[in-house]
């Protein structure tokens, strides 16, 4: 299920950051699997559901850390930061989650989605695309600074069931 989750529509979670996505999205609804977070510069991790969950946090440009907590057993998380230039094409495999996070500027993805900084687009399942170009958009608007990232969060099974996500 391809989902476009604009910055302004992440759920606020304490100490001053932000969920983007996570598994499940809603407390109680099934067991906890994984999150995406934005932190606000200063402020250390956020509490993970689950004890002796595995964190990554990445520093993004704009001073913002990505946060990703993940149960072990069940998801490998990893993280990448990638300046897509004139453009770059991001695969997964149709078992993984994949949530693509644009930072310090706008970015382009498949040609018709923009990204504003701190939106995201989550990429799950057999119906979306295995492979997507993310670059940075052109034309006239708003200028985009050279610093604009993506902060790719891909979210694989730790072990042969497929990861879902459902919103």
């Amino acid at each position: 299920m391809r989902l476009l989750l604009r910055a302004n529509a992440h759920r606020p979670v304490d100490g001053g950051g932000r969920e983007v996505a996570a598994a499940p999205d809603t407390p109680r609804r099934e067991p906890w699997q994984w999150q995406v977070r934005l932190l606000a510069g200063g402020h250390g991790p956020t509490t993970a559901p689950l004890p002796g969950a595995r964190r990554i946090a990445e520093p993004l440009p704009d001073g913002t850390v990505l946060e990703v907590a993940a149960d072990p057993a069940a998801v490998c998380p990893d993280v990448e930061i990638v300046d897509p230039g004139a453009g770059t094409t991001v695969d997964r495999a149709e078992s993984d989650v994949l949530v693509l996070v644009a930072c310090g500027g706008r970015l382009l993805v498949e040609g018709r989605h923009l990204l504003a900084d701190a939106d995201a687009m989550v990429l799950a399942g057999a119906d979306d695309p295995l492979s997507v170009e993310v670059r940075h958009p052109d034309g006239r608007g708003v200028p985009d600074g050279p610093d604009a990232r993506l902060a790719l969060v891909r979210l694989s099974p730790a072990g042969d069931r497929a990861l879902s996500w459902v919103p």
